[in-house]
Protein backbone atom coordinates (compact mmCIF):
# COMPACT_ATOMS: atom_id res chain seq x y z
CA UNK A 1 0.00 0.00 0.00
CA UNK A 2 1.66 3.38 -1.22
CA UNK A 3 1.52 6.33 1.74
CA UNK A 4 1.43 9.32 -0.53
CA UNK A 5 -2.32 9.82 -0.95
CA UNK A 6 -2.80 12.41 1.87
CA UNK A 7 -2.50 15.80 0.37
CA UNK A 8 -3.87 18.17 2.45
CA UNK A 9 -2.67 20.94 0.02
CA UNK A 10 -4.09 19.28 -3.19
CA UNK A 11 -6.45 21.72 -4.31
CA UNK A 12 -9.00 19.32 -6.52
CA UNK A 13 -9.63 20.30 -10.41
CA UNK A 14 -12.68 21.27 -12.15
CA UNK A 15 -12.74 17.81 -13.70
CA UNK A 16 -12.09 15.34 -11.16
CA UNK A 17 -14.62 13.46 -8.87
CA UNK A 18 -14.62 14.21 -5.32
CA UNK A 19 -16.22 11.35 -2.55
CA UNK A 20 -17.03 12.49 1.10
CA UNK A 21 -17.07 9.95 3.45
CA UNK A 22 -18.06 9.64 7.25
CA UNK A 23 -14.90 7.36 8.65
CA UNK A 24 -13.74 5.32 11.98
CA UNK A 25 -10.90 3.46 11.95
CA UNK A 26 -10.51 -0.09 13.51
CA UNK A 27 -8.66 -0.37 16.72
CA UNK A 28 -5.21 -0.40 16.13
CA UNK A 29 -5.49 1.46 13.33
CA UNK A 30 -4.60 5.42 12.60
CA UNK A 31 -7.20 7.84 11.02
CA UNK A 32 -4.80 8.94 8.21
CA UNK A 33 -3.78 5.19 7.63
CA UNK A 34 -7.30 4.04 7.07
CA UNK A 35 -7.73 7.37 4.74
CA UNK A 36 -5.28 6.34 2.86
CA UNK A 37 -6.31 2.86 2.48
CA UNK A 38 -9.68 3.88 1.89
CA UNK A 39 -8.34 6.03 -0.94
CA UNK A 40 -6.09 3.46 -2.35
CA UNK A 41 -8.69 0.86 -2.51
CA UNK A 42 -11.21 2.80 -4.28
CA UNK A 43 -8.96 3.74 -7.18
CA UNK A 44 -5.97 2.19 -8.38
CA UNK A 45 -4.24 0.44 -5.41
CA UNK A 46 -4.81 -3.09 -3.16
CA UNK A 47 -3.79 -3.81 0.11
CA UNK A 48 0.00 -4.66 -0.20
CA UNK A 49 2.84 -3.00 -2.14
CA UNK A 50 2.20 -4.28 -5.83
CA UNK A 51 4.88 -4.56 -8.74
CA UNK A 52 2.27 -3.78 -11.33
CA UNK A 53 1.56 -0.03 -10.28
CA UNK A 54 4.46 1.34 -11.48
CA UNK A 55 5.54 5.10 -10.34
CA UNK A 56 4.59 6.81 -13.61
CA UNK A 57 0.76 5.69 -13.15
CA UNK A 58 0.42 6.19 -9.80
CA UNK A 59 1.62 9.47 -10.23
CA UNK A 60 -1.16 10.29 -13.44
CA UNK A 61 -4.06 8.60 -11.45
CA UNK A 62 -3.39 8.58 -8.01
CA UNK A 63 -6.37 9.83 -5.49
CA UNK A 64 -5.54 12.81 -3.40
CA UNK A 65 -6.96 12.67 0.30
CA UNK A 66 -7.04 16.67 0.66
CA UNK A 67 -9.10 17.18 3.72
CA UNK A 68 -9.42 16.00 7.27
CA UNK A 69 -11.66 16.61 9.80
CA UNK A 70 -10.50 13.85 12.53
CA UNK A 71 -12.68 15.52 14.82
CA UNK A 72 -15.84 15.24 12.76
CA UNK A 73 -14.82 11.62 10.93
CA UNK A 74 -15.06 13.59 7.62
CA UNK A 75 -12.63 12.66 4.51
CA UNK A 76 -12.53 14.21 1.15
CA UNK A 77 -11.01 12.34 -1.62
CA UNK A 78 -10.34 13.58 -5.34
CA UNK A 79 -10.77 11.08 -8.11
CA UNK A 80 -9.55 11.22 -11.55
CA UNK A 81 -12.14 10.89 -13.93
CA UNK A 82 -9.77 8.96 -16.13
CA UNK A 83 -10.73 5.94 -13.41
CA UNK A 84 -14.36 6.10 -14.25
CA UNK A 85 -16.52 4.54 -17.09
CA UNK A 86 -18.75 7.39 -18.19
CA UNK A 87 -22.98 6.81 -17.94
CA UNK A 88 -22.35 3.93 -15.64
CA UNK A 89 -24.08 3.97 -11.81
CA UNK A 90 -23.00 0.46 -11.26
CA UNK A 91 -19.03 1.45 -12.22
CA UNK A 92 -19.36 4.25 -10.22
CA UNK A 93 -20.40 2.67 -7.07
CA UNK A 94 -18.42 -0.64 -7.72
CA UNK A 95 -15.76 2.35 -7.00
CA UNK A 96 -16.76 4.88 -4.25
CA UNK A 97 -19.02 2.04 -2.04
CA UNK A 98 -17.93 -0.95 -3.20
CA UNK A 99 -14.78 -2.97 -1.06
CA UNK A 100 -14.25 -0.04 1.03
CA UNK A 101 -17.32 -0.83 3.25
CA UNK A 102 -15.93 -4.33 4.03
CA UNK A 103 -11.79 -3.79 4.49
CA UNK A 104 -11.43 -4.38 8.11
CA UNK A 105 -8.93 -1.34 8.75
CA UNK A 106 -12.52 0.38 8.57
CA UNK A 107 -14.66 -0.40 11.50
CA UNK A 108 -17.47 2.48 10.26
CA UNK A 109 -17.45 4.51 6.78
CA UNK A 110 -20.75 6.01 5.17
CA UNK A 111 -20.51 7.62 1.60
CA UNK A 112 -21.92 11.02 2.38
CA UNK A 113 -21.86 12.78 -1.03
CA UNK A 114 -20.45 12.99 -4.47
CA UNK A 115 -18.97 16.05 -6.54
CA UNK A 116 -19.32 15.32 -10.23
CA UNK A 117 -17.71 16.92 -13.02
CA UNK A 118 -19.53 18.60 -16.20
CA UNK A 119 -18.27 15.52 -18.69
CA UNK A 120 -19.54 12.68 -16.10
CA UNK A 121 -23.12 14.40 -15.13
CA UNK A 122 -23.70 15.08 -19.02
CA UNK A 123 -22.82 11.20 -19.78
CA UNK A 124 -25.93 10.59 -18.29
CA UNK A 125 -29.55 11.21 -19.63
CA UNK A 126 -31.33 12.83 -16.83
CA UNK A 127 -35.04 13.08 -16.30
CA UNK A 128 -37.24 13.17 -19.09
CA UNK A 129 -40.01 15.04 -17.80
CA UNK A 130 -39.11 16.35 -14.42
CA UNK A 131 -41.00 18.60 -12.04
CA UNK A 132 -42.05 20.77 -15.52
CA UNK A 133 -42.93 17.53 -17.17
CA UNK A 134 -45.34 16.53 -14.56
CA UNK A 135 -46.58 20.06 -14.47
CA UNK A 136 -47.46 20.04 -18.44
CA UNK A 137 -49.29 17.44 -17.61
CA UNK A 138 -51.79 18.17 -14.89
CA UNK A 139 -51.83 22.01 -15.42
CA UNK A 140 -51.72 22.97 -12.04
CA UNK A 141 -49.28 24.72 -9.66
CA UNK A 142 -50.30 23.11 -6.37
CA UNK A 143 -49.04 19.73 -4.44
CA UNK A 144 -49.78 17.04 -6.10
CA UNK A 145 -52.52 14.53 -4.14
CA UNK A 146 -51.80 10.50 -4.55
CA UNK A 147 -53.03 7.37 -2.87
CA UNK A 148 -51.48 4.04 -2.90
CA UNK A 149 -54.15 1.31 -3.50
CA UNK A 150 -54.60 -0.68 0.04
CA UNK A 151 -54.34 -3.44 0.95
CA UNK A 152 -51.65 -3.32 -0.54
CA UNK A 153 -52.28 -6.88 -1.73
CA UNK A 154 -55.64 -9.08 -2.06
CA UNK A 155 -57.40 -7.21 -4.17
CA UNK A 156 -58.45 -8.48 -8.01
CA UNK A 157 -57.63 -6.06 -10.88
CA UNK A 158 -61.65 -5.21 -11.04
CA UNK A 159 -61.47 -4.38 -7.12
CA UNK A 160 -58.28 -2.69 -7.46
CA UNK A 161 -59.40 -0.22 -10.22
CA UNK A 162 -62.77 0.27 -8.12
CA UNK A 163 -60.66 1.32 -5.13
CA UNK A 164 -58.74 4.39 -7.48
CA UNK A 165 -61.42 4.85 -9.14
CA UNK A 166 -62.80 6.07 -5.67
CA UNK A 167 -59.90 8.28 -5.06
CA UNK A 168 -59.96 9.75 -8.44
CA UNK A 169 -63.69 10.96 -7.51
CA UNK A 170 -62.93 11.85 -3.92
CA UNK A 171 -60.09 14.88 -5.20
CA UNK A 172 -56.79 13.05 -5.74
CA UNK A 173 -54.82 13.34 -8.61
CA UNK A 174 -52.42 10.49 -8.69
CA UNK A 175 -53.47 6.69 -7.73
CA UNK A 176 -50.29 4.26 -7.51
CA UNK A 177 -49.86 0.46 -6.85
CA UNK A 178 -47.56 -0.50 -3.55
CA UNK A 179 -44.25 -1.57 -3.88
CA UNK A 180 -44.88 -5.04 -3.63
CA UNK A 181 -47.51 -4.96 -6.25
CA UNK A 182 -46.49 -6.72 -9.20
CA UNK A 183 -48.00 -9.89 -11.61
CA UNK A 184 -49.83 -11.74 -9.01
CA UNK A 185 -52.17 -14.58 -9.51
CA UNK A 186 -54.72 -12.71 -7.78
CA UNK A 187 -53.88 -9.59 -9.15
CA UNK A 188 -52.49 -9.93 -12.75
CA UNK A 189 -50.30 -6.94 -14.10
CA UNK A 190 -52.09 -6.69 -17.28
CA UNK A 191 -55.79 -7.06 -16.41
CA UNK A 192 -55.57 -4.76 -13.68
CA UNK A 193 -53.58 -1.88 -15.57
CA UNK A 194 -56.22 -2.48 -18.40
CA UNK A 195 -58.81 -2.22 -15.63
CA UNK A 196 -57.40 1.18 -13.96
CA UNK A 197 -56.86 2.72 -17.00
CA UNK A 198 -60.67 2.59 -18.15
CA UNK A 199 -61.74 4.07 -14.73
CA UNK A 200 -59.01 6.63 -14.79
CA UNK A 201 -60.66 7.45 -18.20
CA UNK A 202 -64.36 8.04 -16.33
CA UNK A 203 -63.23 9.98 -13.50
CA UNK A 204 -61.61 12.39 -16.26
CA UNK A 205 -64.87 12.89 -17.59
CA UNK A 206 -66.82 12.94 -14.67
CA UNK A 207 -64.31 15.54 -12.78
CA UNK A 208 -62.64 17.66 -14.99
CA UNK A 209 -59.49 17.11 -14.26
CA UNK A 210 -56.64 15.36 -15.12
CA UNK A 211 -55.95 11.38 -13.56
CA UNK A 212 -53.19 9.32 -13.48
CA UNK A 213 -52.44 5.90 -12.34
CA UNK A 214 -48.82 4.47 -11.78
CA UNK A 215 -48.73 0.66 -12.26
CA UNK A 216 -45.72 -0.99 -10.70
CA UNK A 217 -43.57 -2.43 -13.80
CA UNK A 218 -41.10 -4.02 -11.24
CA UNK A 219 -40.54 -7.67 -12.81
CA UNK A 220 -38.14 -10.57 -12.51
CA UNK A 221 -35.63 -9.66 -15.42
CA UNK A 222 -35.15 -6.19 -17.32
CA UNK A 223 -36.95 -7.60 -20.63
CA UNK A 224 -40.02 -8.78 -18.90
CA UNK A 225 -40.21 -5.00 -17.45
CA UNK A 226 -39.42 -3.46 -20.05
CA UNK A 227 -42.38 -5.17 -21.77
CA UNK A 228 -44.57 -3.61 -19.27
CA UNK A 229 -43.60 -0.71 -19.57
CA UNK A 230 -44.55 -0.76 -23.10
CA UNK A 231 -47.84 -2.15 -22.33
CA UNK A 232 -48.69 0.53 -20.19
CA UNK A 233 -48.11 2.66 -23.07
CA UNK A 234 -50.03 0.96 -25.31
CA UNK A 235 -52.79 1.51 -23.45
CA UNK A 236 -52.88 5.07 -23.24
CA UNK A 237 -50.42 5.10 -19.56
CA UNK A 238 -48.39 8.62 -19.24
CA UNK A 239 -46.65 6.52 -15.19
CA UNK A 240 -44.44 4.01 -14.63
CA UNK A 241 -43.43 3.34 -11.07
CA UNK A 242 -40.06 1.30 -10.49
CA UNK A 243 -38.73 0.00 -6.99
CA UNK A 244 -35.42 1.25 -7.92
CA UNK A 245 -33.15 -0.59 -5.43
CA UNK A 246 -34.31 -3.73 -5.74
CA UNK A 247 -34.65 -3.73 -9.36
CA UNK A 248 -30.91 -2.15 -9.88
CA UNK A 249 -29.07 0.25 -11.58
CA UNK A 250 -27.98 -1.00 -14.79
CA UNK A 251 -31.77 -1.95 -15.49
CA UNK A 252 -33.13 1.37 -14.77
CA UNK A 253 -30.54 2.73 -17.05
CA UNK A 254 -31.61 0.25 -19.61
CA UNK A 255 -35.46 1.35 -18.91
CA UNK A 256 -34.88 5.28 -18.83
CA UNK A 257 -33.14 4.55 -22.22
CA UNK A 258 -35.82 2.79 -23.95
CA UNK A 259 -37.99 5.49 -22.19
CA UNK A 260 -36.79 7.83 -25.03
CA UNK A 261 -39.60 6.57 -27.15
CA UNK A 262 -42.29 4.77 -24.79
CA UNK A 263 -41.89 8.83 -22.98
CA UNK A 264 -43.78 7.71 -19.78
CA UNK A 265 -43.29 9.88 -16.29
CA UNK A 266 -40.89 7.84 -14.09
CA UNK A 267 -41.95 7.09 -10.55
CA UNK A 268 -39.22 5.61 -8.40
CA UNK A 269 -39.96 3.61 -5.26
CA UNK A 270 -36.86 3.12 -2.67
CA UNK A 271 -37.93 0.73 -0.91
CA UNK A 272 -35.10 -1.67 0.49
CA UNK A 273 -32.43 1.59 0.69
CA UNK A 274 -32.88 1.42 4.61
CA UNK A 275 -30.29 -1.50 4.25
CA UNK A 276 -27.74 0.87 3.68
CA UNK A 277 -28.86 4.00 4.15
CA UNK A 278 -30.40 4.06 7.64
CA UNK A 279 -26.73 3.40 10.02
CA UNK A 280 -25.43 7.00 10.05
CA UNK A 281 -22.24 5.48 10.46
CA UNK A 282 -21.80 3.29 8.16
CA UNK A 283 -23.05 2.71 4.40
CA UNK A 284 -24.33 4.83 1.93
CA UNK A 285 -26.30 8.31 2.68
CA UNK A 286 -30.03 8.76 1.46
CA UNK A 287 -28.18 11.93 -0.34
CA UNK A 288 -26.80 10.02 -2.93
CA UNK A 289 -29.45 7.55 -4.19
CA UNK A 290 -31.62 10.87 -4.82
CA UNK A 291 -28.27 11.70 -7.03
CA UNK A 292 -28.34 8.51 -8.42
CA UNK A 293 -31.38 9.01 -9.33
CA UNK A 294 -31.68 12.20 -10.40
CA UNK A 295 -28.58 11.24 -12.76
CA UNK A 296 -30.00 7.98 -14.56
CA UNK A 297 -33.46 10.24 -15.13
CA UNK A 298 -36.13 9.32 -12.71
CA UNK A 299 -38.78 12.12 -12.88
CA UNK A 300 -40.54 11.16 -9.44
CA UNK A 301 -38.74 9.94 -6.09
CA UNK A 302 -40.18 9.16 -2.80
CA UNK A 303 -38.40 10.92 -0.30
CA UNK A 304 -39.31 10.71 3.40
CA UNK A 305 -42.16 13.14 4.93
CA UNK A 306 -40.70 14.18 7.90
CA UNK A 307 -43.69 13.32 10.18
CA UNK A 308 -44.83 10.07 9.10
CA UNK A 309 -44.36 6.44 10.07
CA UNK A 310 -40.94 6.32 7.98
CA UNK A 311 -37.50 7.11 9.55
CA UNK A 312 -35.60 10.46 8.45
CA UNK A 313 -35.13 13.41 9.74
CA UNK A 314 -36.30 16.48 9.24
CA UNK A 315 -32.20 17.82 7.94
CA UNK A 316 -32.31 14.56 5.95
CA UNK A 317 -35.52 14.79 4.28
CA UNK A 318 -35.15 18.36 3.65
CA UNK A 319 -32.02 18.15 2.03
CA UNK A 320 -33.44 15.58 -0.17
CA UNK A 321 -36.32 17.90 -1.32
CA UNK A 322 -33.75 20.51 -2.29
CA UNK A 323 -31.44 18.40 -4.18
CA UNK A 324 -33.93 17.06 -6.25
CA UNK A 325 -36.05 20.47 -7.09
CA UNK A 326 -32.98 22.89 -7.33
CA UNK A 327 -31.63 23.25 -10.56
CA UNK A 328 -28.56 24.54 -9.85
CA UNK A 329 -27.03 22.51 -6.31
CA UNK A 330 -24.02 23.47 -4.20
CA UNK A 331 -20.98 21.50 -3.97
CA UNK A 332 -18.36 20.84 -1.25
CA UNK A 333 -16.73 23.35 0.32
CA UNK A 334 -13.76 22.67 -1.28
CA UNK A 335 -10.27 25.06 -1.16
CA UNK A 336 -11.66 27.37 -3.85
CA UNK A 337 -15.19 27.30 -3.19
CA UNK A 338 -16.15 24.98 -6.15
CA UNK A 339 -19.93 25.04 -7.09
CA UNK A 340 -21.53 22.49 -8.42
CA UNK A 341 -24.65 22.90 -11.13
CA UNK A 342 -25.98 19.99 -12.79
CA UNK A 343 -25.69 21.89 -16.14
CA UNK A 344 -29.10 21.74 -17.32
CA UNK A 345 -30.47 18.33 -15.80
CA UNK A 346 -34.02 18.42 -15.10
CA UNK A 347 -35.46 18.54 -11.61
CA UNK A 348 -36.73 16.02 -9.87
CA UNK A 349 -40.46 16.17 -8.24
CA UNK A 350 -40.10 14.92 -4.62
CA UNK A 351 -42.80 12.34 -3.06
CA UNK A 352 -43.62 12.17 0.57
CA UNK A 353 -45.18 9.09 1.22
CA UNK A 354 -45.79 6.98 4.41
CA UNK A 355 -47.93 7.25 7.07
CA UNK A 356 -49.87 10.79 6.20
CA UNK A 357 -53.38 11.33 6.69
CA UNK A 358 -54.69 14.84 5.99
CA UNK A 359 -54.09 16.47 8.89
CA UNK A 360 -50.33 16.60 7.83
CA UNK A 361 -50.51 19.01 4.98
CA UNK A 362 -50.15 21.75 6.40
CA UNK A 363 -47.01 20.57 7.85
CA UNK A 364 -46.36 19.33 4.63
CA UNK A 365 -46.83 22.16 2.64
CA UNK A 366 -44.36 23.96 5.09
CA UNK A 367 -41.67 21.68 4.44
CA UNK A 368 -42.36 20.98 0.77
CA UNK A 369 -44.26 23.61 -0.76
CA UNK A 370 -45.75 23.50 -4.18
CA UNK A 371 -43.24 21.52 -5.94
CA UNK A 372 -44.16 17.90 -4.42
CA UNK A 373 -46.39 15.03 -3.99
CA UNK A 374 -48.62 14.47 -0.85
CA UNK A 375 -49.29 10.74 -1.25
CA UNK A 376 -51.86 8.93 1.10
CA UNK A 377 -52.38 5.16 2.01
CA UNK A 378 -54.67 4.45 4.86
CA UNK A 379 -54.51 8.12 5.48
CA UNK A 380 -57.41 8.17 2.80
CA UNK A 381 -58.93 4.52 2.88
CA UNK A 382 -59.33 4.57 6.74
CA UNK A 383 -61.42 7.40 6.53
CA UNK A 384 -64.75 6.52 8.60
CA UNK A 385 -66.82 7.17 5.33
CA UNK A 386 -64.17 5.18 2.99
CA UNK A 387 -62.26 5.95 0.18
CA UNK A 388 -63.90 8.58 -1.56
CA UNK A 389 -64.26 10.88 1.84
CA UNK A 390 -61.18 10.28 2.38
CA UNK A 391 -59.88 11.71 -0.88
CA UNK A 392 -62.32 14.51 -0.58
CA UNK A 393 -60.79 15.61 3.06
CA UNK A 394 -57.32 15.18 1.96
CA UNK A 395 -58.27 17.35 -1.20
CA UNK A 396 -60.14 19.39 1.38
CA UNK A 397 -57.08 19.97 4.12
CA UNK A 398 -54.56 21.10 0.95
CA UNK A 399 -57.79 24.19 -0.16
CA UNK A 400 -57.84 25.32 3.30
CA UNK A 401 -54.00 25.10 3.77
CA UNK A 402 -53.86 27.46 0.21
CA UNK A 403 -56.39 29.83 1.65
CA UNK A 404 -54.70 30.11 4.40
CA UNK A 405 -58.17 28.91 6.54
CA UNK A 406 -57.02 26.26 9.93
CA UNK A 407 -58.54 23.12 8.80
CA UNK A 408 -61.27 23.60 12.00
CA UNK A 409 -62.92 26.45 10.13
CA UNK A 410 -62.58 25.26 6.59
CA UNK A 411 -64.08 21.36 8.31
CA UNK A 412 -67.09 23.82 9.14
CA UNK A 413 -68.71 23.09 5.79
CA UNK A 414 -66.62 19.94 4.83
CA UNK A 415 -68.08 16.63 6.40
CA UNK A 416 -65.32 14.54 5.41
CA UNK A 417 -62.30 17.13 6.38
CA UNK A 418 -64.95 17.39 9.84
CA UNK A 419 -64.72 13.53 10.27
CA UNK A 420 -61.08 13.23 9.27
CA UNK A 421 -60.20 15.54 12.00
CA UNK A 422 -62.38 13.98 14.64
CA UNK A 423 -60.64 10.41 13.90
CA UNK A 424 -56.78 11.85 13.63
CA UNK A 425 -57.26 14.75 16.18
CA UNK A 426 -54.72 13.21 18.68
CA UNK A 427 -51.89 13.01 15.37
CA UNK A 428 -51.62 16.51 14.74
CA UNK A 429 -48.30 18.37 13.82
Amino acid sequence: MRDDYISLRYKPKINELVAEYYLEPSMGYSFEDVANAVAGESSIDTWSDIKTLKTSLANKLKPHVFSIAKNKGIIKIALRLELFELGSVAQLLSSVAGNILSMKKVRNIRLLDLHLPESYVKSFQGPKFGIAGVRRLFRIKRPLLGTIVKPKLGLSPKEHALVAYEAWIGGVDLVKDDENLTNQPLNPFKERVKQALKLRAKAEKLTGMKKAYIPNITAPDIEEMLHRAMYVKSLGGEYAMIDIITTGWTAMQSLRKVNNQLKLILHAHRCMHSAFTRNEKHGIAMLMVAKLARLIGIDQLHIGTVIGKMEGSRDEVLSLDKELTRMHIDGFELTYQLKQDWFGLKRVMPVASGGLQPLMIPKLYEFFGNDAVFQFGGGIHAHPKGTRAGAAATRQALEATLKNISLEDYAKKHSELKLAIKKWSGQRF
